[in-house]
């Protein structure tokens, strides 16, 4: 059986050891890139989560106990006919006792306090250190078709409404939540819908705290409603001019949208979004507020 003999010259065997050095190399740099991509994201992913892990807790934590203080209300309420005098003093002890609150106020339905009155709604609030009384009986302020009021009544469960601007009752201009308990009266049988215990906040201290939790320099967070209005950012033409979603169409960026609607679903992950601004790479970790299903959003700028 005859052998088949490959002869290769010199400057071919040359040829073919830099064309297989080079390979290697470009292999090998490539690997080193990849694996230097996916560590940079698997570590700034963990930091981002324990960053927000914690921001969302502190959130949480102040939210519920917000929560809890028109529920108590709402609980005396439906087992107590207190007097006019005595409502100003718990929405006045209220006020005082809980810094994070701009406003307290008890709304009846139609002359179920007073038979005479057809708006009876007690509401107290903060202005320059002190607290505001406000006329109970005044009827140019309809509650009864006002979110904050309607919604409880209608859902019949508490309910956090949609920050607002809040421009009456001398308030100033001021971002306004509002967290809303249906309250009832029971006679030993049935129960009847009697009013709604309302507590507004102001957004301001949730939002030095949200702009203040920061990963590294040129990152930044902000805070979105449950329809995905942007409640505070660092771009002041931001909160309550623009949605996830009118961001995402106005930059092209599919991914805010997707964010928005998995935000609602409580869910939370670390998504690249590709070019904003001047950078083109930033990554985002979101993850939601389970109490009243806002979100906070860590934007990363990649590498």
């Amino acid at each position: 059986m005859s052998k088949i003999t490959l002869k290769i010259s010199k400057p071919m065997l040359y040829l073919i050891v830099v064309i297989t050095t080079v390979i290697s190399v470009f292999a090998g740099i490539q690997f080193i890139s990849i694996y230097s991509d996916y560590s940079w994201k698997v570590s700034t992913q963990e930091q981002a989560e324990a960053k927000l892990n914690g921001l969302v807790s502190k959130v949480q934590k102040v939210i519920l106990s917000i929560e809890q203080i028109p529920q108590n209300l709402a609980y005396v309420l439906e087992f107590s006919n207190p007097k006019n005098e005595h409502m100003w003093i718990l929405l006045d002890a209220v006020l005082v006792n809980n810094d994070e609150l701009f406003g307290a106020c008890i709304a009846f339905e139609p002359n179920a306090y007073d038979k005479d009155s057809v708006y009876y709604s007690p509401y107290l609030y903060k202005r320059n250190g002190s607290v505001v009384y406000t006329d109970p009986t005044d009827t140019t302020y309809q509650y009864f078709s006002m979110d904050w009021y309607l919604l409880a009544k209608t859902l019949k469960h508490p309910v956090w409404i949609e920050p607002y601007f809040d421009e009456g009752g001398g308030a100033g201009n001021i971002v306004l939540a509002s967290y809303s308990v249906p309250f009832y009266y029971y006679d030993g049988m049935n129960e009847k819908f009697t009013g709604v215990v309302s507590v507004d906040i102001s957004l301001d201290w949730l939002s030095k705290m949200v702009l203040s939790t920061r990963l590294m320099d040129g990152s930044y967070t902000f805070l979105v409603s449950e329809n995905g209005t942007i409640l505070s950012a660092p771009n002041p033409q931001w909160p309550y001019n623009e949605t996830l979603y009118s961001l995402a169409e106005e930059h092209n960026m599919p991914a805010l949208r997707e964010i928005g609607r998995n935000l609602r679903e409580g869910k939370s992950g670390f998504v690249n979004i590709g070019k904003f601004g001047k950078r083109t790479n930033w990554w985002i970790y979101y993850k939601p507020i389970p109490a009243n299903n806002w979100g906070v959003l860590l934007m990363v700028p990649g590498e």
